[in-house]
């Protein structure tokens, strides 16, 4: 017997319990409308609130239990009235009987289809409780994986046991901490497990040196690679649903001194948004982007070094101009998602199908847009030109540090001038910021020689903001990411310039000239709306020109 709260909206619950102002409240509504988010996601990205205070206010608005985890203990028997699958749909866990009561934590107790489907399950009368949803995730994991473990040891025996559970705790940790990438590696006295969080990488566990063999020969199992071969470098991949979440597993090994080296990338294929409202750009810089994205034959270019997200806003692009009237084939080393509605081709270097030969093959099936990868080398640059003075659009990405330096590195690959003032259109550059934990972050009055140097008329009233620390975060002072852009369109100044072969340098200060806003400005703009901190905009935009 289930008896749901009464309903009432979300944000009028937070507005109530004052919480948020009713004009905080019209902000998040709009903020995510054009981003097309949740009125929650939104409320979090501005900062308003954090989710322990959402959760108390809305246990405190609908008069039920505000569950701490901190303070309690599961009853794993209890827990199980639950499936794991439904637990996980709708963030919810039976925490423990009381007479004739089962106690049910809800991170949306709002959610009437929760309420009902739970409902299911329980015979007793169901007391709703919330919860903050990180924290009941946190506990199923908990639960479900140690009854998963359990079972292993059956299964398995000695050292075996041990490994598998292992690299179990490794993938269950780092998709814990939202971590991109983790290393394993072997020095003379230990294996050292460092996961890389928001770009950082942080250790998190060490192993005895002599579990090291039965760790890699494991994963190497897991990607389907050759177990005998230490001498050379291996990749490989496999699936495999970690906390409830499908992931793509990418693995790297790499024959060091000390022994083999594993990294393995995570991609979680249901969490990524490839939508150009949400990845950071400024609203004049997306409406270029996307004023760009409609014209027939021209290259977009997109540049930043490794890990900095070019492929991700490749993806939000092709996303956005997707329909059914278009031919969009991409080729890609690797494929990291699929896309619906679009021809994805994997580059295969052991079968000839390297960018350019794939290119050759794309033209021949009457492609509208064509997405590369990477631009690597001069044939495949020659390639993508000729795309694009033929009627096509062409997107794709450079290592370059700025866009200025996009057309200089297309310079130096052989790329004729002429070639590259006629068909390259627009060129992004884009960073990674770390974003300031909304749990924690504080804020500041920042001195008037600190917005001086940031180029700000001084305010007395303005507010920075620094990180913290909490255990939302683990301390750091920051949760997720988010880009920053650079977009330079290649106008008849700079056209001209190209044909000069100018240095990037010059070409920049025309850009500049033009009203491009810089990396670093645009770092300082998510600094003023308190999205991140100085010391991170410095540190990830340090080597940039101003």
């Amino acid at each position: 017997m289930m008896t749901p709260p009464k309903r009432k909206k979300f944000g009028d619950i937070l507005v109530e319990g004052g919480l948020i102002t009713a004009t905080q409240l019209q902000q998040a509504l709009s903020y995510g409308a054009d981003r097309e988010i949740k009125l929650g996601e939104a409320l979090y990205e501005l900062g308003f609130v954090n989710d322990s205070a959402v959760a108390n206010t809305i246990a405190r608005q609908l008069k039920i239990p505000f569950i701490d985890f901190s303070k309690i203990v599961v009853d794993p028997e209890v827990a199980q009235i639950i499936p794991e699958a439904i637990s996980r749909k709708y963030k919810v866990i039976a925490l423990g009987k009381r007479p004739g009561e089962v106690l049910v934590a809800f991170a949306d107790p709002l959610n009437i289809f929760a309420v009902d489907e739970v409902g299911r399950y329980i015979t007793d009368k169901t007391v709703v409780c919330v919860g903050v949803e990180s924290e009941i995730v946190a506990a199923m994991d908990r639960l479900y994986v140690s009854a998963a473990k359990t079972e292993q040891r059956f299964e398995d025996a000695g050292e075996e046991s041990a490994t598998v559970s292992a690299i179990n705790d490794i993938l269950l940790k780092a998709v814990r901490q939202r971590a991109s990438d983790i290393h394993i590696e072997p020095d003379h006295e230990r294996v050292r497990v460092r996961n890389r969080v928001d770009g950082i990488l942080r250790e998190t566990a060490t192993f005895p040196l002599e579990m090291h063999p039965n760790l890699i020969s494991r994963i190497k199992i897991m990607g389907q690679l050759d177990i005998g071969e230490r001498r050379k470098p291996q990749d490989g991949r496999f699936e495999m649903p970690i906390a409830g979440k499908e992931f793509d597993v990418r693995v790297s090994i790499l024959p060091l001194s000390a022994g083999e080296k594993v990294v393995l990338r995570l991609l979680d294929k249901g969490t990524v948004r490839f939508n150009l409202q949400a990845l950071g750009f400024e609203p004049y810089q997306r409406a270029l982007f996307i004023e760009h994205l409609t014209r027939p034959h021209e290259i977009i270019l997109v540049t930043g070094p490794t890990g900095s997200g070019k492929t991700t806003t490749l993806y939000g692009a092709l996303n956005y101009i997707n329909s059914v009237d278009k031919n969009i084939v991409t080729v890609e080393d690797p494929v990291e998602y699929e896309l619906a509605g679009i021809n994805q081709v994997q580059v295969n270097i052991r079968a000839d199908l390297t960018f350019a030969n794939s290119l050759r093959s794309i033209l021949r099936q009457d492609p509208d847009i064509i997405m590369i990868g990477e631009i690597r080398d001069a044939e495949t640059a020659e390639i993508a030109i000729q795309s694009a003075l033929t009627g096509h659009l062409v997107l794709s990405t450079l290592h370059t540090n700025d866009a200025a330096g996009a057309i200089t590195r297309l310079i130096e690959m052989g790329i004729q001038p002429f070639l590259i003032a006629s068909a390259v259109g627009l060129v992004i550059a884009q960073r990674l910021l770390r974003l300031l934990c909304p749990s924690c972050k504080a804020a500041f009055t920042p001195p008037e020689e600190l917005q001086e140097a940031l180029g700000l008329a001084y305010d007395p009233a303005r507010l920075f903001y620094k990180p913290v620390g909490c255990p939302q975060c683990e301390g750091s002072g920051f949760r997720g990411r988010i880009a920053i852009y650079e977009t330079m369109v290649v106008s008849q100044a700079i056209e001209d310039l190209i044909l000069k072969k100018a240095s990037s340098h010059d070409i920049f200060r025309q850009a500049q000239k033009e009203e491009l806003t810089s990396l670093r400005q645009s770092s300082i703009a998510k600094v003023l709306s308190g999205q991140t901190s100085v010391d991170e905009a410095f540190r990830v935009t340090m080597e940039l020109k101003e």
